[in-house]
């Protein structure tokens, strides 16, 4: 199949149709009560990818733009997720897909997903492109959850830009259809090893410049350490600006929009935050995803 050629098939309902199956029955009628208006979302946020596609513009770049508002909002968002904390129902409702997920059993799903974003011409074609990059990015951050170094050398920065490369070469290849093939988990372990080797070069880098910059890059790395043992929305108070120094309130509001509702909000939530990690008497939080990923490994 030529996958310049449309596909006639729905993106979103195609994808929906197969997973309703692995879904829990309270949450299938929720998922069909939204789709209308995801459908929609999608739209708008395809025409956005296939806008920045014709840029020349990359995903890691659009996301950090004004210009593509909702890729960012998916893509920041994605980025919280493995910090939201879940109540309890939820995360007993999640517990069997992530069996699902572990055993090979939503392949299939995933296979589609790989297929269906082949199509060039379609908006929800390209949300599904955008979706999978994201996907990538947020399963690089999962598998260097404890080596926050990979971050604060900006090696997972680099990755983001090889994902979507690596990605869109994929989408090219015939056989992604093959039962015995993988491929989000193709592009994840090359990433994870270039990952590694780019880490490893900045470490051997910096120590033969005498460690020029070691000493900040390693505090931002033990800092990185302590907000990763947050939930989201204390998290982005900080790591936002260990990341980018420059960063300002409002660009992180813009960025965390579902986090905060004003830089008023976000400047007091910083305050809190810090004076409770200064007294010690922060809780951290256990119940996010991030925690039932973990725990289900």
């Amino acid at each position: 199949m030529d996958p310049r050629l449309p596909i006639q098939t729905s993106f979103i309902s195609s994808f929906i149709e197969t997973l309703m199956a692995y879904l829990p029955r309270s949450f299938r009628g929720a998922a069909v009560s939204v789709l209308p208006g995801l459908r929609l979302q999608l739209e708008r946020l395809g025409l956005e990818v296939l806008d920045a596609e014709e840029r020349g513009v990359g995903y890691s770049e659009s996301v950090r733009q004004p210009h593509f508002p909702m890729m960012a909002a998916v893509y920041f968002g994605g980025t919280d997720l493995l910090r939201w904390r879940l109540p309890r129902a939820v995360r007993d409702a999640l517990k069997p897909l992530l069996h699902l997920a572990e055993d090979g059993s939503l392949d299939a799903v995933r296979q589609l997903w790989f297929t269906l974003a082949r199509d060039r011409a379609s908006c929800e074609a390209a949300a599904g492109r955008f979706f999978l990059w994201c996907a990538l990015v947020i399963n690089l951050r999962f598998h260097t959850w404890d080596y926050p170094e990979a971050e604060a050398f900006g090696a997972l920065s680099a990755m983001e830009e090889e994902a979507e490369v690596h990605l869109k070469e994929l989408l090219h290849i015939p056989d992604l259809s093959e039962a015995d093939f993988r491929p989000l988990d193709v592009l994840v372990l090359g990433l994870l090893e270039q990952t590694r080797r780019v880490t490893a070069d900045l470490w051997k880098l910096l120590i033969e410049n005498t460690g020029v910059g070691l000493t900040e890059l390693l505090d931002t790395a033990e800092a990185l350490r302590q907000t990763r043992r947050m939930d989201a929305r204390h998290a982005a108070t900080l790591e936002s600006r260990l990341l980018d120094p420059g960063a300002g309130s409002q660009q992180i509001v813009d960025q965390h929009s579902r986090l905060y509702s004003t830089v008023q909000a976000l400047e007091s939530l910083r305050s809190r935050v810090l004076e409770r990690l200064t007294t010690g008497t922060y809780k951290f939080a256990n119940d996010r995803l991030i925690d039932l990923l973990r725990s289900s490994k």
